[in-house]
Order: C-alpha cells, then structure tokens, then sequence
C-alpha cells in the first residue's frame, strides 16, 4: 500500500531551520543523527500519521572541504534560503517498489548512499530500499519511494525532545505541487495518487513541492517553502 512517508528540507543550517519551524508550528523537534556516506546531518518534526519533516544540512566539514557532489548540490540549492527538496512515498510491498523501479527504467537501490546507514543516538536505523535514488527523483521534482515493512522504528515516531514544542500533528491532509495531474500520474505510473488520501493540488509552475497543509492540536497548519530547483 502507498502513502506519503517523509517531506525532505535542506537548509545551510538544520539547527536554526528546525527551530524555526517548531516555533512557527508549536511542533518538537527529535534528534534524527546523520549519514556517515553523505555527510548529512538531520533533525525530525512528525507531521502525524506516520509523515515527518526530515530537515537536513551537510554536518561532516570535510564534505564541504572536499566539494563532495552533494554538499556543492546543497549549497546551491540553499543559497537562496530553505528548500523542499524532497517528496518521499512509502509502501510495504517490495513488489509494488520493483513495479515502478522497472516503470521508471531503474534498479531498485538497496541501501543509501552507497551502502551506508542511517546513524541515531542509541540505535541504527536500517537501510531501506527504494527507487529511483533520491537524488535522481527530487532533482526533477518528483517523488521517490521507500520500502517500509511497519512504522515500529520510523522515524515519525521518535519523541520530541523536551523543550522544542508541545504541539502534536494529527496528518497530512493537502499538498501543493508543481506541473500537472498528468505529468505526476505519468511518473508513478500504476500508483494512483489518490490512494494517498491527501488532497493534492498543481499550481502549474515548475516540478517540486510547494506547500504542505497539516491538522495539528493547535489547529490546520500550512508550510511553504520554495521547491528545489530544477
């Protein structure tokens, strides 16, 4: 079964970004840990349902030292302020992963970044498989998705740490993106967007996510940011 899993932010900076999003929102923050293969650092605000903002900037420095592909890709994509950069999907159907992979014209990858593993405090999370790359599907604009078996370990379940707001999300219920029904539903091939349960409306401009809207315990809440360019 599809759904929408996790909305991906970049930022020069996770920390003030993260903080400013839980003030904005009354939503705490979990510490989410970092990509030893990519040099990403993260910060987790659930959204409810199962659907979290991944904010996440380069934390390792010999990344950006080295001009590591990535780092320079996030330095440009930040340069102008905070960025959507990506819409990721999940299902529990490696099948359905397979289906689009093969939809797509792709493998479906194994692990991130190569093989390396999500690192967070007190435990590993594991690697997930998913299609396309992220990279390869949110530097279009489009969604990728990951293989979720249960949301025992996901990452929307993590506990906001005491002090960073005491709102809780209650789900994702709109979002706004880019291009045309057609052009996403030519993208996910047999996956009906529909079956996301969320009301999804295309503003005609360039691929990428725009806005998305959420009920929380302080009321309906909307996010805006500008999309990842293309």
């Amino acid at each position: 079964m599809i759904a929408l899993d996790h909305i991906a932010i970049w930022s020069d900076n996770l920390y003030r970004t993260t903080i400013e999003l839980s003030r904005m929102t009354g939503i705490g923050s979990a510490d989410g840990g970092y990509f030893p293969g990519l040099g990403l650092g993260q910060k987790i605000i659930s959204l409810g349902g199962g659907v979290y903002l991944e904010i996440e900037s380069i934390v390792d420095h010999t990344m950006i030292a080295e001009r590591k592909p990535l780092a320079l890709e996030l330095e440009r994509q930040t340069a102008a302020g905070d960025c959507f950069a990506g819409l990721c999907l999940r299902s529990d159907d490696l099948d359905e992963i397979a289906r689009f992979a093969a939809h797509r014209g792709v493998e479906v990858a194994t692990g991130i970044a190569g093989g390396k593993e999500v690192m967070v405090p007190r435990q590993k999370r594991g690697k997930a498989a998913h299609a396309p790359d992220f990279l390869g599907s949110w530097l279009l604009g489009k969604p990728n998705i990951y293989y979720v078996a249960d949301l025992d370990t996901h990452s929307s379940t993590l506990p906001a740490q005491p002090g960073t707001g005491d709102v809780r999300g209650l789900g994702v219920t709109s979002l706004e993106l880019g291009g045309d029904e057609a052009s996403l539903r030519e993208w996910l091939g047999d996956i009906d967007p529909a079956e996301l349960g969320i009301d999804i409306q295309f503003n005609g401009l360039a691929d990428g996510l725009y806005a998305v809207g959420f009920d929380s315990t302080a009321g309906p809440q909307v996010i805006r940011l500008a999309p990842i360019t293309l």
